[in-house]
């Protein structure tokens, strides 16, 4: 996600670094980032805001996938929640459409419901299921075990051993 947001030029100077390639006795070189990178306490901000503002930008041609990335995004992970297949359906179509205008491609999709998924192309999903013989998969998101299959989340814990002592 990081890398698919452009710094503006004249921010860039704040983005400097210098290389030598662990050549010590050489003059470093000068480079500049031109895309927001992984590892800067600015990153995550700039994450946030801007697909905030390109949800906002869209909110009338696509009003369910701005709501989701509005109310229901962290960072680059969407949970959300419709009461029908259909707004499912919908909404995986709109949130698509959305990244897309923004050059950018959601994948790890996930629904507890399998008609859902069976619209999603097998290599977006969270994993490869088949729909036909396996059960719904669980997938951990945000530190929260889902279980889509019973549609609860849930923890997962190594409890210390019982002769533990501090």
């Amino acid at each position: 996600m990081y890398l698919r947001i452009e710094i503006p030029p004249d921010d860039r100077p704040c983005h400097r670094f210098l290389w030598r390639d662990l050549e010590e006795d050489k003059a470093p070189d000068e480079y500049e980032f031109t895309r927001v990178v992984f590892g800067v306490n600015c990153s995550p901000f700039l994450a946030q805001f801007v697909t905030q503002t390109h949800a906002k930008a869209h909110t009338s041609e696509l009003p369910m996938a701005a709501e989701t990335v509005l109310k229901s995004t962290y960072m680059d992970d969407s949970m959300d929640s419709v009461k029908t297949v259909s707004d499912g359906i919908r909404l995986y179509g709109e949130l698509s459409e959305l990244w897309s205008t923004a050059r950018m491609h959601a994948r790890k999709w996930q629904s507890n419901s399998a008609d859902v998924l069976a619209k999603i192309p097998t290599k977006d999903r969270s994993c490869e299921v088949d729909l036909d013989k396996d059960g719904l998969p669980s997938m951990k998101t945000l530190g929260v075990w889902w279980l889509a299959g019973k549609d609860v989340f849930t923890f997962k814990v190594n409890p210390p051993a019982e002769n533990y002592t501090i």
